[in-house]
Protein backbone atom coordinates (compact mmCIF):
# COMPACT_ATOMS: atom_id res chain seq x y z
CA UNK A 1 0.00 0.00 0.00
CA UNK A 2 1.41 3.36 -1.06
CA UNK A 3 1.81 5.97 1.68
CA UNK A 4 -0.59 8.90 1.57
CA UNK A 5 0.82 11.90 -0.29
CA UNK A 6 2.14 14.62 2.00
CA UNK A 7 -0.18 17.46 2.90
CA UNK A 8 0.29 20.49 5.12
CA UNK A 9 -1.90 18.76 7.71
CA UNK A 10 0.22 15.60 7.98
CA UNK A 11 3.65 17.27 7.70
CA UNK A 12 5.70 17.86 10.85
CA UNK A 13 8.36 20.14 9.35
CA UNK A 14 9.68 21.32 5.99
CA UNK A 15 13.34 21.85 5.16
CA UNK A 16 14.36 23.83 2.09
CA UNK A 17 17.38 24.10 -0.15
CA UNK A 18 18.39 27.65 -1.09
CA UNK A 19 20.11 28.18 -4.46
CA UNK A 20 17.80 27.67 -7.47
CA UNK A 21 15.04 26.52 -5.11
CA UNK A 22 14.24 29.75 -3.29
CA UNK A 23 16.56 32.18 -5.08
CA UNK A 24 18.52 32.41 -8.30
CA UNK A 25 21.22 34.56 -9.77
CA UNK A 26 19.91 37.47 -11.81
CA UNK A 27 21.34 37.56 -14.44
CA UNK A 28 21.84 33.77 -14.36
CA UNK A 29 25.36 32.34 -14.35
CA UNK A 30 24.86 31.28 -17.96
CA UNK A 31 23.86 34.82 -18.95
CA UNK A 32 26.85 36.26 -17.09
CA UNK A 33 29.17 33.87 -18.93
CA UNK A 34 27.63 34.82 -22.29
CA UNK A 35 28.01 38.54 -21.50
CA UNK A 36 31.66 38.13 -20.52
CA UNK A 37 32.38 36.15 -23.69
CA UNK A 38 30.60 38.75 -25.82
CA UNK A 39 32.96 41.41 -24.48
CA UNK A 40 35.71 39.52 -26.35
CA UNK A 41 33.62 39.17 -29.50
CA UNK A 42 32.73 35.52 -28.78
CA UNK A 43 29.01 34.99 -29.40
CA UNK A 44 27.43 32.06 -27.54
CA UNK A 45 23.88 30.72 -27.31
CA UNK A 46 22.10 30.12 -24.02
CA UNK A 47 21.35 26.40 -24.67
CA UNK A 48 25.04 25.70 -25.40
CA UNK A 49 26.27 27.45 -22.26
CA UNK A 50 23.54 25.91 -20.11
CA UNK A 51 24.53 22.43 -21.29
CA UNK A 52 28.20 23.15 -20.57
CA UNK A 53 27.33 24.13 -16.98
CA UNK A 54 25.32 20.92 -16.55
CA UNK A 55 28.28 18.84 -17.75
CA UNK A 56 30.88 20.57 -15.59
CA UNK A 57 28.62 20.85 -12.52
CA UNK A 58 27.96 17.12 -12.49
CA UNK A 59 31.56 16.31 -11.55
CA UNK A 60 32.95 19.62 -10.30
CA UNK A 61 30.36 21.42 -8.21
CA UNK A 62 31.81 23.97 -5.79
CA UNK A 63 32.15 22.70 -2.22
CA UNK A 64 32.33 25.11 0.71
CA UNK A 65 33.66 22.19 2.78
CA UNK A 66 36.40 20.79 0.54
CA UNK A 67 37.54 23.71 -1.61
CA UNK A 68 40.39 25.58 0.06
CA UNK A 69 41.13 28.12 -2.66
CA UNK A 70 37.98 29.50 -4.28
CA UNK A 71 39.85 31.43 -6.99
CA UNK A 72 41.83 28.35 -8.09
CA UNK A 73 38.67 26.24 -8.13
CA UNK A 74 36.79 28.64 -10.39
CA UNK A 75 39.77 29.08 -12.69
CA UNK A 76 39.78 25.31 -13.30
CA UNK A 77 35.97 25.28 -13.46
CA UNK A 78 35.85 28.02 -16.09
CA UNK A 79 38.59 26.30 -18.08
CA UNK A 80 36.44 23.16 -18.19
CA UNK A 81 33.44 25.23 -19.29
CA UNK A 82 35.49 26.56 -22.19
CA UNK A 83 36.48 23.00 -23.12
CA UNK A 84 32.84 21.85 -22.98
CA UNK A 85 31.79 24.72 -25.24
CA UNK A 86 34.79 24.37 -27.56
CA UNK A 87 36.42 27.78 -26.97
CA UNK A 88 39.58 26.79 -25.08
CA UNK A 89 41.72 29.13 -27.18
CA UNK A 90 39.86 32.06 -25.59
CA UNK A 91 40.24 30.93 -21.98
CA UNK A 92 43.27 33.03 -20.98
CA UNK A 93 41.57 36.23 -22.16
CA UNK A 94 38.13 35.21 -20.94
CA UNK A 95 39.03 34.19 -17.39
CA UNK A 96 39.75 37.71 -16.03
CA UNK A 97 36.60 38.99 -17.76
CA UNK A 98 34.56 36.28 -16.04
CA UNK A 99 36.00 37.11 -12.62
CA UNK A 100 35.28 40.81 -13.09
CA UNK A 101 31.83 40.29 -14.58
CA UNK A 102 30.64 37.93 -11.84
CA UNK A 103 32.03 40.23 -9.15
CA UNK A 104 30.23 43.27 -10.54
CA UNK A 105 26.91 41.74 -11.61
CA UNK A 106 26.30 38.62 -9.48
CA UNK A 107 23.11 39.13 -7.47
CA UNK A 108 20.68 36.74 -5.78
CA UNK A 109 16.93 37.30 -6.13
CA UNK A 110 13.97 35.35 -4.78
CA UNK A 111 11.66 33.53 -7.15
CA UNK A 112 8.29 35.26 -7.25
CA UNK A 113 6.47 32.38 -5.55
CA UNK A 114 8.78 32.13 -2.51
CA UNK A 115 7.28 34.70 -0.15
CA UNK A 116 3.64 33.61 -0.64
CA UNK A 117 4.54 29.95 -0.10
CA UNK A 118 6.69 30.56 2.99
CA UNK A 119 3.99 32.81 4.45
CA UNK A 120 1.33 30.16 3.86
CA UNK A 121 3.36 27.43 5.55
CA UNK A 122 4.25 29.70 8.46
CA UNK A 123 0.55 30.49 8.98
CA UNK A 124 -0.10 26.74 9.27
CA UNK A 125 2.37 26.59 12.16
CA UNK A 126 4.73 24.16 10.43
CA UNK A 127 8.40 24.61 11.47
CA UNK A 128 10.70 25.53 8.61
CA UNK A 129 14.42 25.01 8.19
CA UNK A 130 17.01 25.84 5.56
CA UNK A 131 19.70 23.27 4.70
CA UNK A 132 22.07 24.15 1.88
CA UNK A 133 25.51 23.46 0.49
CA UNK A 134 26.65 27.02 1.09
CA UNK A 135 29.19 29.26 2.77
CA UNK A 136 28.60 30.31 6.38
CA UNK A 137 27.23 33.67 5.20
CA UNK A 138 23.88 32.02 4.34
CA UNK A 139 21.99 33.59 7.32
CA UNK A 140 23.16 37.07 6.28
CA UNK A 141 22.12 36.45 2.67
CA UNK A 142 18.64 35.30 3.70
CA UNK A 143 18.30 38.37 5.91
CA UNK A 144 19.15 40.66 2.97
CA UNK A 145 16.51 38.88 0.90
CA UNK A 146 13.90 39.23 3.63
CA UNK A 147 13.27 35.54 4.38
CA UNK A 148 15.42 34.79 7.42
CA UNK A 149 12.52 35.23 9.83
CA UNK A 150 10.66 32.27 8.29
CA UNK A 151 13.27 29.71 9.33
CA UNK A 152 13.64 28.24 12.81
CA UNK A 153 17.09 26.96 11.81
CA UNK A 154 19.56 27.65 8.99
CA UNK A 155 22.31 25.09 8.38
CA UNK A 156 25.05 25.73 5.82
CA UNK A 157 27.49 23.02 4.79
CA UNK A 158 30.47 25.19 5.70
CA UNK A 159 29.11 25.60 9.21
CA UNK A 160 28.17 21.91 9.54
CA UNK A 161 31.43 20.63 8.05
CA UNK A 162 29.54 18.21 5.81
CA UNK A 163 27.40 18.68 2.73
CA UNK A 164 24.46 17.11 0.96
CA UNK A 165 23.81 14.30 0.10
CA UNK A 166 25.44 13.24 3.40
CA UNK A 167 22.57 12.58 5.84
CA UNK A 168 24.50 14.27 8.67
CA UNK A 169 23.67 17.78 7.45
CA UNK A 170 19.94 17.01 7.43
CA UNK A 171 20.21 15.37 10.84
CA UNK A 172 21.86 18.52 12.20
CA UNK A 173 18.80 20.55 11.19
CA UNK A 174 16.42 17.98 12.65
CA UNK A 175 18.20 18.09 16.00
CA UNK A 176 17.95 21.88 16.05
CA UNK A 177 14.22 21.52 15.42
CA UNK A 178 13.97 18.88 18.20
CA UNK A 179 12.68 16.32 15.70
CA UNK A 180 13.66 12.63 15.47
CA UNK A 181 16.02 11.50 12.73
CA UNK A 182 14.51 9.49 9.87
CA UNK A 183 11.06 11.07 9.98
CA UNK A 184 9.28 10.73 6.63
CA UNK A 185 6.75 13.34 7.74
CA UNK A 186 9.54 15.88 7.35
CA UNK A 187 9.84 17.12 3.76
CA UNK A 188 12.98 18.33 2.03
CA UNK A 189 12.35 20.68 -0.89
CA UNK A 190 15.20 21.15 -3.37
CA UNK A 191 16.08 21.41 -7.04
CA UNK A 192 18.89 18.84 -7.54
CA UNK A 193 18.44 15.10 -7.74
CA UNK A 194 21.69 13.87 -6.20
CA UNK A 195 22.13 16.41 -3.42
CA UNK A 196 18.48 16.96 -2.56
CA UNK A 197 16.45 13.88 -3.48
CA UNK A 198 19.10 11.25 -2.73
CA UNK A 199 20.29 13.25 0.28
CA UNK A 200 16.81 13.56 1.77
CA UNK A 201 16.16 9.86 1.28
CA UNK A 202 19.46 8.97 2.95
CA UNK A 203 18.25 10.89 6.02
CA UNK A 204 14.81 9.23 5.97
CA UNK A 205 13.02 12.38 4.80
CA UNK A 206 10.49 12.74 1.99
CA UNK A 207 12.02 14.59 -1.00
CA UNK A 208 10.15 17.16 -3.07
CA UNK A 209 11.86 18.15 -6.33
CA UNK A 210 11.24 21.64 -7.71
CA UNK A 211 12.22 21.29 -11.36
CA UNK A 212 11.85 24.79 -12.78
CA UNK A 213 13.90 24.00 -15.91
CA UNK A 214 12.40 20.53 -16.61
CA UNK A 215 15.77 18.87 -16.17
CA UNK A 216 14.39 15.76 -14.41
CA UNK A 217 11.33 14.73 -16.42
CA UNK A 218 11.77 11.08 -15.37
CA UNK A 219 12.64 11.62 -11.70
CA UNK A 220 11.44 8.90 -9.34
CA UNK A 221 10.05 11.31 -6.76
CA UNK A 222 7.34 13.92 -6.38
CA UNK A 223 8.26 16.67 -8.83
CA UNK A 224 6.72 20.12 -9.43
CA UNK A 225 7.63 22.93 -11.83
CA UNK A 226 7.26 25.66 -9.17
CA UNK A 227 6.92 26.11 -5.43
CA UNK A 228 3.46 27.53 -5.99
CA UNK A 229 2.22 24.39 -7.74
CA UNK A 230 3.73 22.23 -5.01
CA UNK A 231 2.05 24.25 -2.26
CA UNK A 232 -1.29 24.04 -4.08
CA UNK A 233 -0.93 20.26 -4.27
CA UNK A 234 -0.15 20.18 -0.53
CA UNK A 235 -3.21 22.23 0.46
Amino acid sequence: MQPAPPTLENTRAILFDFGDTLASLSPTKEELFIQAAASLGVELSLPVVRRAYQIVDFHNKYSSVNVKDRADFYRSYNEQLCEAIGISSHFDDLQPRLVEHFKEHKSWQLFEDVLPVLSLIQQKGIPLGLVANWDRDLPELTERLGIKQYFATIVSSQEAGVEKPDPAIFESALRKLSLPVGNDRVLYVGNEYRADVMGARSAGLTPILIDRTELYANADCRRYPTLRQWSEAMS
